[in-house]
């Protein structure tokens, strides 16, 4: 994020900690696809047979309106990584819960588990942007899909990225940039052909 956008952020957070309950609508639309699209590409398609995108993104959003209150920014992005946090969190949580539901041989799905099942996945806001960005993240190897989102999505550094995926700082920087390469260079072919 660039200065203007950190802090316009700082703004709405400010705001939020302040009581103003409609910075929250602005806090949630700034936020909202850059979310989902981590949702999305980290749900993976075991766990969305039982669990809806937006509601994990709800759900989130809610976990942070509750922690609002004692966030302080530590620099740029820090937002965006405390989020994407709690985004990685429940996910885990989530696959943790229906790794343990099918090993003991069922899977509740509730009601309204059902019914989510039953409707179309959420969009995007910046549907044009966004579906074409997580369609090529989709395609491109599993660690190179990983480091973009750790460094482009979560907002961890080159060396907090190296850290999580267990490489050297080296390796992580190669990687990453073969992976935008690719990335954009998917996204300009892919863009530039008609429907």
């Amino acid at each position: 994020m660039g200065s203007d956008a950190d802090h316009l952020t700082k703004e709405i957070v400010k705001r939020i900690q302040d009581g103003d309950g409609s910075a929250w609508e602005a806090f949630y639309e700034r936020f909202h696809d850059g979310m989902l699209l981590a949702i999305r590409c980290r749900l993976g398609s075991g766990l969305r047979t039982h669990l809806q995108s937006e509601d994990i993104l709800q759900s989130v959003m809610l976990e942070a309106l509750g922690e609002l209150d004692r966030f302080r920014p530590r620099g740029p992005g820090s937002l965006k990584h405390f989020l994407h946090l709690l985004v990685t969190r429940k996910i885990q949580d989530r696959a943790d819960y229906f790794g343990a539901a099918k090993r003991k041989g069922e899977v509740p799905l509730s009601a309204a588990m059902l019914d989510a099942r039953a409707q179309p996945e959420p969009a995007y806001k910046d549907a044009e942007s966004f579906e074409l960005l997580e369609a090529s993240l989709n395609r491109l190897p599993e660690r190179m899909r990983e480091i973009i989102l750790l460094r482009r999505i979560d907002g961890l550094s080159g060396a907090e990225a190296a850290r999580v995926m267990e490489i050297s700082d080296d390796a992580a920087r190669k990687l990453f940039s073969r992976a935008m390469a690719r990335l954009v260079a998917m996204m300009n072919t892919r863009g530039g052909q008609s429907e």
